[in-house]
């Protein structure tokens, strides 16, 4: 299997691990999202416990705390965006405005990691976008203020995965899952300790998947950008929206339309073309 096609399996197998901390996020409504932020990391580092012990020292060590640091900057500030947005609009909403977020990541890859977009990739991500538009239906949905979060979201995890990137040079996907959750547990503490609350026994499986999901999903965009250029890999985050639409339906009667359909069929149709034509050019 080919760098491009890895990367692109990944990327999927977050979007499906993103998708369902929203769904968990909507069993939650009762607590702060500055509260489940903070639980979920507490939990993500319960989960990497046996990592850590297996590894030892080969997990924490690194020379780029800073690196680290400036990452989960923008890491926790678009949970913060993203958990609201997503208890205000409904799941396939989320996933359709968070589209844009490849072609920020295109704009600031260029800028910052010097990688190159042809026009092939281009045209793939611009297909893409298009079919997001479809569905979003710009001047038909009102603006309101929980998609202006999860554009704000968009944009700052967008920069996250250009940090990444650069992170993958030198960092093990382990390590950058290990100091995210420490790193944001600490951004987390103060404004989760405003809001504390107890989470109910009944509440708790919600509680636990968003540690498990949350873990996974960084794990995979990591192990993605590692084999991948960003440009290419994020354009998989598209799969969000098939994921997420019956998802939507299934347990939260949100119906999904035509204009959904079309989008979604685009999307894939130009994520199959550009995962094909990177395996190509990598053969």
């Amino acid at each position: 299997m080919s760098n491009a096609a890895k990367g692109a399996l990944w990327m999927i197998a977050a979007a499906a691990a993103l998708t369902a901390m929203a769904v968990c996020i909507r069993f939650l409504p009762a607590y702060s999202v500055l509260l489940m932020i903070f639980l979920r990391n507490v939990i993500n580092l319960v989960l990497m416990a046996p990592s850590m012990v297996r590894q030892g020292r080969s997990m924490i060590v690194t020379q780029r705390l800073g690196t680290h640091a400036l990452r989960n900057l923008f890491l926790y500030s678009g949970n913060c965006a993203w958990f609201y947005g997503v208890t205000l609009i409904s799941l396939a909403d989320v996933a359709s405005l968070q589209f844009t977020s490849p072609l920020f990541t295109a704009i600031i890859a260029a800028a910052f990691l010097g990688e190159k977009i042809g026009g092939h990739r281009m045209v793939a991500i611009l297909v893409g976008f298009a079919g997001a538009l479809i569905i979003i239906r710009p001047g038909m949905i009102p603006i309101n203020l929980g998609t202006v979060m999860i554009l704000i979201a968009a944009f700052l995890y967008s920069c996250a995965h250009v940090v990444t990137k650069r992170l993958s040079d030198t960092e093990s996907g382990s390590t950058v899952v290990f100091y995210m959750s420490v790193t944001i547990l600490v951004y987390s503490a103060i404004p989760a300790f405003f809001v504390w609350q107890t989470p109910t026994w009944a509440d708790m499986p919600a509680m636990i998947g968003l540690g498990v999901t949350g873990y996974a999903t960084h794990y995979c965009i990591t192990r993605s950008l590692a084999v991948g250029d960003a440009s290419f890999v994020i354009a998989f985050d598209f799969m969000r929206l098939p994921f997420s639409a019956i998802l939507g339906w299934m347990l939260f009667r949100e119906m999904l339309d035509a204009w959904t359909v079309a989008g979604a069929l685009i999307i894939f149709a130009a994520g199959y073309y550009s995962t094909v034509r990177e395996a190509k050019k990598s053969g």
